[in-house]
């Protein structure tokens, strides 16, 4: 009797009733607790239902209030404008809110000029070439971020302590006399093995003044770190009048580009338009998803976003993560064990014709180049039709010169993305040679330096050191090519 009280909750009244060696008091008792627990679970969608259409209300209540605040005849007509587009409210609120779920700031390696970001464009007729317009739509949204970067950065103390975590902390060049012993019980056994004494040339490792998009504890960086040392770092949102202002009419600007995508048919396209088309559309979906409905706190919670993002491309509704599995062909990440679980456990339905826009087979070097914001996440840049394979070269060189770097024990630093990746080519044992062919010569020269001494000191039997991902919410953007 107890195991069947136990059990009632999960079972209907009509199973219940079979229950007839049950006295019968016994057996309505099951059938009334059955169809309350139902009747419960009704009430509970139904709250759920009204504390979503409570958060709508308060939402809109939020920007009646600020338009109140703010009622130049200017900002009125921008914000009656993009009202009218589906999701305003929440992408305005959100846009309106400081500091509530990501905050960006541009304090890595490139300043920041609104004035020139605010250049008008007329993105009316760009369906007609599919790649102009997915270039168009990351140009776009990458002058959003960036002028939503407040110009009142936080204090030095704030930023440090902001930026210092146990796992990414601000100093290239930490030595271990600085570190407590608490420190020290955490630190990887491949931190704490013997040292020996790096000649360190000025003309290969970075100071501590020099631009270091991936710093890591006890990582030595490169002094040239390639087209990354252009780049601009966002990273924090704190959002004031004016800034909130333009964001708005470009993001109104921005959806008359998203509504062209609907009469795009990617089916026409040759390998590598499909190529740059969907890699161009999979990055900004992503950043606008970011701006509707904020940073999403854990790998569960991003593949419920990259499901629930979608764009309507063809006639057709594409999710992020239909793009990037099954229009681009990706492969689980690896480097990221939960999303890689979710798709082994969870599969992507698309109908047939969705298929015939995927690409014709799939490019591994598209890993360098779709972002989804995080702090281990390769840079933006925006990919052309006609130079896609040479720039996803590119990508790849970039990110390894980045991102790559040394221990002061002469161990290769490699990010776990990047190490997963290249499993795919070479063994643990040519690592080291692998990645050297992308660095230019005196830092190739420095590794294999490296790796004799570690030799010679009979450590060489682990060369590379393997730095976890880092989930934190970060962009950083390329700059443009200009083309001759």
């Amino acid at each position: 009797m107890h195991a069947i009280l136990e059990n009632a909750i999960e079972k209907n009244a009509l199973e219940l009733s079979s229950s007839s060696f049950l006295p019968y008091h016994a057996q309505d008792l099951l059938s009334n607790i059955a169809l309350l627990e139902s009747a419960v679970s009704e009430l509970e969608h139904e709250l759920i239902s009204l504390h979503f259409q409570l958060s709508q209300e308060r939402n809109e209540r939020r920007l009646l209030e600020y338009r109140w605040r703010h009622s130049s005849s200017q900002s009125l007509f921008i914000f009656s404008d993009i009202m009218k587009a589906p999701n305003a409210v929440d992408e305005v609120v959100l846009l309106h809110e400081k500091e509530v779920s990501m905050k960006m700031d541009t304090e890595c390696c490139h300043p920041v000029d609104v004035p020139k970001l605010i250049k008008e464009v007329q993105p009316n007729g760009l369906w007609y070439h599919p790649n102009q317009l997915s270039e168009e739509m990351v140009r776009c949204m990458k002058k959003i971020f960036v002028s939503l970067a407040d110009s009142a950065m936080p204090s030095k103390s704030s930023a440090l302590g902001n930026h210092c975590s146990s796992l990414s902390p601000r100093g290239h060049l930490l030595n271990l006399s600085v570190w407590s012993s608490s420190e020290r019980s955490v630190i990887p056994s491949w931190v704490q093995s013997p040292q020996f004494d790096l000649q360190c040339n000025p003309e290969v490792l970075a100071t501590e003044s020099t631009c270091d998009p991936y710093r890591v504890r006890g990582k030595l960086s490169w002094a040239d770190i390639g087209s990354y040392r252009l780049a601009t770092e966002v990273s924090w949102m704190s959002v004031g009048k004016n800034q909130l202002e333009y964001a708005a009419g470009a993001l109104r600007r921005f959806r008359t580009l998203v509504d062209q995508l609907a009469k795009v048919h990617p089916i026409h396209l040759n390998c590598n338009e499909k190529l740059a088309f969907w890699i161009n559309v999979y990055n900004a979906l992503i950043m606008h998803a970011y701006l509707a409905y904020g940073v999403p706190r854990s790998d569960l919670k991003l593949f419920s976003l990259m499901q629930k993002a979608a764009y309507t491309v063809g006639g057709h509704s594409f999710s992020a993560a239909v793009i990037e599995y099954v229009i681009l062909k990706m492969k689980p990440p690896v480097h990221r064990p939960q999303i890689a679980l979710i798709l082994a456990l969870h599969k992507l339905k698309v109908s047939e014709e969705q298929r015939n826009y995927s690409v014709d087979k799939f490019e591994p070097l598209v890993a360098f180049a779709l972002s989804c914001g995080m702090y281990s996440s390769p840079a933006i840049r925006i990919y052309t039709a006609e130079n896609v394979r040479e720039e996803l070269q590119e990508a790849q060189e970039d990110f390894i010169r980045a991102s790559v770097g040394v221990s002061s024990k002469g161990k290769l630093l490699v990010p776990k993305m990047l190490h997963c990746y290249a499993k795919g080519f070479v063994d643990d044992a040519k690592l080291a040679v692998w990645i050297s062919q992308y660095l230019p010569p005196h830092q190739a020269a420095f590794v294999e330096q490296c790796m004799s001494k570690r030799r010679q000191s009979l450590l060489g039997s682990c060369n590379c050191g393997i730095l976890p991902f880092d989930s934190r919410f970060r962009y950083l953007f390329l700059p443009e090519k200009i083309s001759q």
